[in-house]
């Protein structure tokens, strides 16, 4: 996983747990605000209730309570009553006047009526004036409170309440009201009024003012609508016994309430994780471009390009990888300077001793032939002039093979480290397929696409002769011709295989140990050299030479693989080996 795609997922996940956490206590924060307003609202609109309630009640008692005292209609009408006086016109007269005292007492409803329950006039039914109801005067006989509370029709009448007042013919239809009563006496006469006010209106008017909703409570309690929040109010005074008010406040606006939070919220989250995510962007860049040239430079040093790597970005902790890179990668130079030092003294004594061991072989038959010649000759022996063409042409056999010797030797102690450039391995494949196939010899080549590598040309082309050549030399003699099949393949995406088959009889079991030591062949006429040779190269272009036995085919019955795998990168990051202080130095030429 890329550093941008970790920041991005822990930026994000960071962003979202810290939106939701705050978000969600925001929101219980909010809701909690809410609630306790919506409580303050309804116990402060308890208060105002029972203040409303009973200032109205105390306000229409003294209202009708002075209107009974000390109005003037009031006392004419008891004394036209007393001298029976009391005719039509007066009676029309004061079935007009009440509407008008029921409006400028601010009331919704007025009767006027006599001690015998005629009802003199009523202002919000003119149709009842002139009626008699018997409960008006069983109410102007009883001693009951003045004030009283009147519920809705459906509801159970409270005890000690006059029935007139509830409902009945003349008083009040089907409205929860408060009732106000009062007499005048004169005399035999007597006359009452009896007024109402809703309290319908009068709730509403009292929760607009305080922001709620105010009902008369039901006997039987209702369902409570979740969506809203209620408190009861009980009568304020012994007088209004019954009266129970409900104030709701609708929960709905909390709802709106919460749902905008919500909403901001998910703003507020989006916008986060946005910006989150702009950061982590920024933040990858900032991070992720000095960390892949570091990793580029390191590259470079490992495809055989060594320098110091330079950390940018001002990052702290990669200014310190850097220094211990570059560190680490001196060390390595120069402990593989010592190390291709002592491995080139160690290759050369092993060399030289190998050398001695060979050169002992044709010394032996010269030191013979060199002693017979003089033996002859000190005697004058006859046979000295044909025993010396013999005997010199044993001491120049074996004197050249001594100089094939120590030529082979010095090609292979003076090979210079590889020069690493671009090449196609594929062409120079071919080129070396064709010189074969040029002088007669049966090479084959089978390629597929491969990337240009960084390679020593030259090293290279040594490397395909010696193999093509060690497989064909080990095919002589056998029932087919020689043939040798080179195959070319990519490895991956940073490395290339070459193949090497031959139709010979494949390496033996003894010699397979000692294969790619020098001077170690089971070829008569061989050396030893060559894949010596051959593995030097592949090893300091940073590849791996391995042996296989061939997969007997129809083209290939059996016979030996070499396989070489070079990396496309190049050599190894360090730099060639330093000159041994054996290694003779090339005298200038003057």
């Amino acid at each position: 996983m890329s550093l941008a795609l970790r920041l991005f997922i822990w930026f994000g996940l960071l962003a979202l747990v810290a939106t939701g956490v705050i978000g969600f206590g925001a929101r219980q924060a909010w809701r909690r605000a809410e609630e306790q307003r919506f409580e303050e609202q309804l116990a402060s609109a308890r208060v105002g209730v029972l203040r409303e309630l009973e200032w109205e009640a105390s306000g229409i008692r003294d209202l009708l309570q002075s209107k009974c005292e000390h109005d003037a209609y009031i006392d004419k009408t008891l004394i036209d009553l007393e001298g029976h006086a009391l005719d039509a016109g007066r009676r029309l007269a004061i079935s007009q006047l009440v509407p008008e005292e029921m409006k400028a007492l601010h009331l919704d409803e007025l009767v006027f009526f006599t001690g015998t329950g005629e009802i003199l006039g009523s202002g919000h039914d003119p149709a009842a004036t002139g009626k008699v109801d018997p409960n008006l005067a069983l109410h102007l006989a009883s001693r009951g409170p003045a004030l009283t509370f009147r519920p809705p029709p459906e509801t159970s009448t409270p005890s000690g309440v006059p029935q007139g007042l509830l409902g009945r013919p003349g008083v009040a239809k089907s409205r929860a009201a408060l009732v106000i009563r009062c007499s005048r006496g004169l005399g035999s006469q007597t006359v009452g009024l009896v007024g109402a006010r809703h309290l319908d209106s009068m709730l509403g008017r009292i929760g607009d003012a305080y922001g709620v909703k105010l009902a008369i409570a039901a006997p039987v309690p209702s369902p409570i609508d979740p969506d809203e929040a209620t408190l009861i109010v009980e009568a304020p005074t012994p007088e209004l016994a019954g009266l129970r008010v409900i104030a709701a406040i609708s929960k709905k606006s909390l709802e709106r309430n919460l749902a905008w939070v919500d909403e901001l919220i998910v703003v507020a989250s989006g916008l986060t994780i946005a910006g989150a995510i702009l950061a982590a962007i920024w933040q990858a860049r900032r991070l992720a471009r000095p960390l892949e040239e570091l990793a580029e430079q390191a590259g470079e040093v490992v495809r055989g390009e060594p320098h110091e790597v330079v950390a940018r970005g001002g990052v702290r902790e990669l200014e310190a990888f850097a220094r211990a890179f570059n560190k680490a990668i001196e060390d390595l130079v120069q402990l593989r300077k010592r190390l291709a030092t002592t491995e080139r003294i160690a290759a050369r004594r092993e060399i030289a001793r190998q050398v001695a061991h060979e050169i002992k072989n044709p010394l032996a038959p010269i030191r013979a032939a060199v002693e017979t010649l003089r033996r002859l000759r000190a005697r004058g022996d006859r046979a000295f002039d044909d025993y010396f063409d013999e005997a010199t042409r044993t001491v120049l056999d074996e004197v050249f093979r001594i100089t094939k010797i120590v030529s082979e030797f010095t090609e292979f102690a003076r090979l210079p480290p590889p020069h690493p450039a671009p090449v196609k391995l594929d062409e120079i494949a071919r080129s070396t397929v064709a010189l074969y196939a040029a002088g007669g010899a049966e090479v084959t080549l089978e390629t597929s696409t491969c990337p240009t590598i960084q390679a020593d040309k030259d090293q290279l082309a040594q490397v395909l002769t010696n193999l093509i050549q060690n497989g064909l030399e080990a095919a002589e003699g056998g029932v087919s011709p020689p043939r040798v099949a080179l195959r070319i393949d990519a490895v991956g995406p940073d490395r290339v295989a070459i193949h090497v088959a031959d139709n010979g009889p494949g390496v033996s079991a003894e010699m397979l140990p000692r294969l790619f030591e020098p001077y170690a062949t089971s070829k008569p006429n061989g050396t030893g050299l060559g894949l010596a040779i051959v593995q030097r190269i592949v090893q300091e272009h940073g590849g791996e030479i391995s042996y296989e036995a061939g997969v007997p085919t129809t083209a290939m019955p059996q016979g030996a693989v070499f396989r070489v795998v070079l990396p496309v990168g190049g050599p190894t990051l360090l730099p060639g080996p330093a000159t041994p202080p054996s290694e003779p130095r090339p005298e200038p030429r003057g």
